[in-house]
């Protein structure tokens, strides 16, 4: 087998046969770079288009396990993967959201064969059966629209042949893991009706060992299955219906990173949280202690007064081991169905495309929110449907002499939005039985939703197993804190997009988009622990407008060379924070200045792309754990600029050798702006702060060896090594009193895999080691007042596996 074939791999990836020429140099190998992609909404090769795309075809994605943005990360420059209990987190030059629920939306846009995925905790869920992925870095506020400030990720699964076809893949590793692929396409009616049908099955054990209840947690189980139908009803029209199915069930934990023992208390040193304090450091928390209290206790605690002890469990360091302490037992369900028809109609002239598309989503969150045994905070459970509609219409042509090439078309989104919310917060249970005067017990007072929980005594009690209540030992119902939100959400759209040809060489592009987003929310508030005056059931509504676009020029500078420079603009809308009775927050938008070049060079053995820019970010949105809430607020604005390269480097003097890789280097600032941390410690200046999951270096490498063994076949040996810099995940950067652990450390994760395929090559077999260090960083870390402590959930540990693949006819 050719060099060639494999070069799949690569961050740039190759032409996979059927999706465009071969492009095939002198020696007979493909050009690098020589993949058609559809990132402007037409198919142009990859190196020729004037923007920031890396494209994976489908050999790339099969090599490195790539099934979604988890994985994409680590080939892609300035693209992070975070993730807060099953809600999907990206950012993409720095530019991302941490925000989760109905109110959150993403900044980082995800679209399925052209249908745009609303719901974050869907964009995260695997895809298969794909046909290449094109990451599209920068606001592509023209031809994407609304949420694609950051920019945009598009997953382009394989269409049916006509050509009878089939695949097959069993992959077996540690930890239990058990996954089969497979799938079947041919023609149903010759020459006009074509079929593919595909399914996959892939479960584990779990990563994570309980050390409260001896379970393993962080386990998965995932079903899929897509179908499509090819109908070429004439020459000039051909419609494409597909449908596809998935349900994933998990059980991501999230584990104690940090206490706040100011608000808190719950250390070795003080294992009964503010029992264990002084009482004269409690005297000044209004209600808590009577003088004669304070008399009573002297400089003595309230635990050494009763002689109570904690028999919980120590936290391990999550970063170190995969074991934890959780007293509640984690689990996440998703489902996604997705329908959609795509027809296309041969104009002569021009092409027009209609994309008609309908997906449910449904979440079911099961979670301990504190991350230790203690039984303080927990999510029992937070329920999200979504059902979507999306319209769009693209006319796409040449006009004036074949000198103007031109994209306009029209959108259309519609939302329902349904989240509900048990947050069970056992410990205010206990407060209760325990409120009121240590020498004269009184009725409890009302809770005070507008205070954190800690200084109304939530956490009072920080395990469950006390053995002794102080004043009244009658069972006291758990805590229950639930918010609801019930959204409709609405986008339309008008946009277009020309680029114009000044020369043979010389080209200038404008787009324009004006958007309308409107937004009805009905919020609920309620606790069995207040009375029914202080409950919550508001409606409310709101709309946006926004003027998108961008503006650029590209040059010809030789036969391999492409230079580029533009201006673009994007926009995301604002909208309603379930968790509070009151509060909305506005747009956030984004100025994007950059310039690039891509190049091919030494006679098609070195590939070159590069990109630089700068950003004016304002009224950006992000989310604090503030009082009893998650409050998404805007902070006032933020400036970065930054420098991005993808290499190959395929040597003739080495054959079968190759290098190639990725990185990214970014400077982030927030402006001026005073804000309040979450536990309410302290009021702090972000000015200067980098942005949230923007880390400065972002680097990838991979080095590649291919060589044929006569009769036995090609083998090839792959390592690939990414590393990431100081990472943030708020915007306090780690400054915050107590919450240094909202920082992450640098990291590298580093993979190995070894090929072999037969000569015939129908089978493949891959030997894989992944995450070689057994690196464990944070998808996540969360500062919040109400578990008084910095929570995260963990990346994998090291893994290793084999999988063995089979294809037939056409899938081959």
């Amino acid at each position: 087998m050719c060099t060639a074939c494999v070069l799949g791999y690569a961050p740039l990836a190759l032409a996979q046969d059927g999706i465009t020429d071969t492009g095939q140099s002198d020696e007979g190998q493909r050009r690098l770079g020589a993949i058609t992609v559809t990132a402007q909404k037409k198919e142009e090769a990859l190196q020729s288009a004037p923007l920031a795309v890396s494209a994976f075809d489908t050999e790339a994605l099969e090599l490195k396990q790539i099934e979604g943005p988890q994985q994409l990360q680590f080939s892609v420059p300035s693209l992070v993967f975070a993730q807060l209990t099953g809600y999907t987190q990206l950012s993409m030059r720095g530019i991302g959201s941490d925000l989760t629920v109905t109110a959150g939306e993403p900044t980082v846009a995800t679209f399925q064969d052209g249908v745009y995925v609303g719901q974050l905790f869907a964009q995260a869920v695997p895809s298969f059966d794909l046909e290449r992925i094109e990451v599209l870095r920068g606001p592509q506020g023209t031809l994407y629209g609304r949420n694609a400030t950051g920019g945009t990720i598009n997953y382009i699964t394989r269409l049916p042949d006509y050509d009878y076809g089939a695949n097959l893949e069993l992959t077996a590793g540690d930890y239990g893991r058990i996954a089969v692929a497979g799938g079947v396409t041919g023609a149903i009616v010759e020459d006009k009706i074509a079929g593919r049908l595909t399914m996959k099955h892939d479960r584990r054990d779990g990563y994570r060992h309980n050390i409260f209840d001896g379970k393993d947690y962080d386990d998965n189980d995932l079903f899929s299955a897509q179908g499509s139908l090819l109908i070429d009803l004439t020459p000039d029209v051909q419609i494409v219906f597909r449908a596809d199915k998935t349900r994933q069930s998990a059980s991501n934990v999230v584990e104690l990173v940090e206490e706040i023992p100011l608000a808190s208390g719950v250390s070795s040193a003080t294992p009964l949280g503010v029992f264990s304090l002084p009482a004269p450091v409690l005297a000044g928390i209004p209600g808590l202690f009577s003088p004669s209290d304070l008399a009573l206790l002297g400089n003595g605690s309230v635990a050494d007064f009763y002689g109570l002890t904690q028999p919980g469990f120590a936290v391990p360091n999550p970063t170190e081991t995969t074991d934890f302490a959780n007293n509640f037992p984690s689990k996440q369900v998703f489902d996604v169905d997705g329908f959609s028809g795509t027809a296309t109609f041969d104009l002569g002239a021009a092409t027009l495309k209609s994309i008609t598309a309908y997906r449910e989503s449904d979440a079911t969150i099961r979670v301990d929110n504190d991350g230790t045994s203690a039984a303080i905070l927990r999510e029992d459970p937070i329920f999200q449907s979504s059902k979507q509609f999306t319209q769009e219409f693209t006319l796409s042509g040449m006009a004036m002499g074949s000198k103007l090439d031109y994209v306009i078309g029209a959108f259309y989104y519609h939302d329902d939005a349904l989240l509900k919310a048990d947050l069970i917060t056992p410990s205010i249970g206990d407060q209760v039985a325990l409120a009121g005067s240590l020498t004269s017990p009184t009725p409890p007072p009302v809770f005070d939703l507008s205070q954190p929980f800690i200084p109304n005594l939530l956490q009072l009690i920080a395990d469950p197993v006390l053995g002794q209540t102080l004043n009244n030992p009658t069972i006291i119902a758990d805590g229950n804190l639930s918010f609801g939100a019930d959204q409709e959400s609405e986008s339309k759209a008008l946009y277009g997009h020309g680029t114009y040809s000044l020369s043979d060489k010389f080209r200038a592009s404008l787009g324009l988009r004006y958007t309308e987003d409107t937004k009805d929310v009905f919020r609920q508030l309620h606790s069995n622990f207040v009375p029914a005056g202080g409950l919550c059931d508001r409606q409310e509504d709101d709309s946006w407008e926004a003027v998108t676009g961008s503006a650029g020029v590209d040059y010809d500078a030789g036969a391999e060379t492409l230079l580029y420079g533009k201006v673009s603009r994007g926009y995301k809308a604002g909208g309603f924070n379930p968790g509070e009775c009151v509060g909305s927050f506005d747009p956030e938008f984004l100025w994007s200045y950059e310039a690039g070049f891509k190049t091919t060079f030494a006679d098609n053995q070195a590939l070159l792309n590069m990109a630089a820019f700068y950003y004016d970010f304002s009224d950006i949105q992000f989310t604090t754990y503030l009082g009893n809430a998650s409050t998404i607020k805007n902070a006032a604005s933020a400036t970065l600029y930054g420098l991005e390269a993808e290499y190959v480097f395929r040597p003739r003097v080495l054959e079968g050798f190759q290098l190639d890789g990725s990185g990214s280097y970014i400077h982030s600032e927030y402006s001026d702006e005073l804000l309040q941390d979450p536990t309410g410690l302290a009021t702090l200046n972000i000015g200067g702060n980098q942005l949230i999951r923007a880390p400065e270096w972002k680097l990838n490498f991979g080095a590649q060896f291919e060589t044929e063994v006569g009769n036995l076949g090609t083998f090839l040996l792959r390592g690939e090594s990414s590393y990431t810099s100081e990472v943030f995940h708020d915007v306090f950067n780690g400054k915050a009193p107590f919450q240094a652990g909202t920082a992450e450390d640098d990291y590298w994760i580093s993979n190995a895999r070894l090929i072999w395929r037969p000569n015939d090559d129908r089978f493949e077999l891959q030997l894989f080691v992944e995450n070689i260090g057994d690196e464990m960083y944070a998808y996540s870390r969360v500062a919040s007042a109400t578990t008084a402590s910095v929570t995260g959930q963990f990346s994998p540990p090291r893994t290793f596996g084999a999988r063995l693949s089979m294809k037939l006819g056409s899938s081959r």
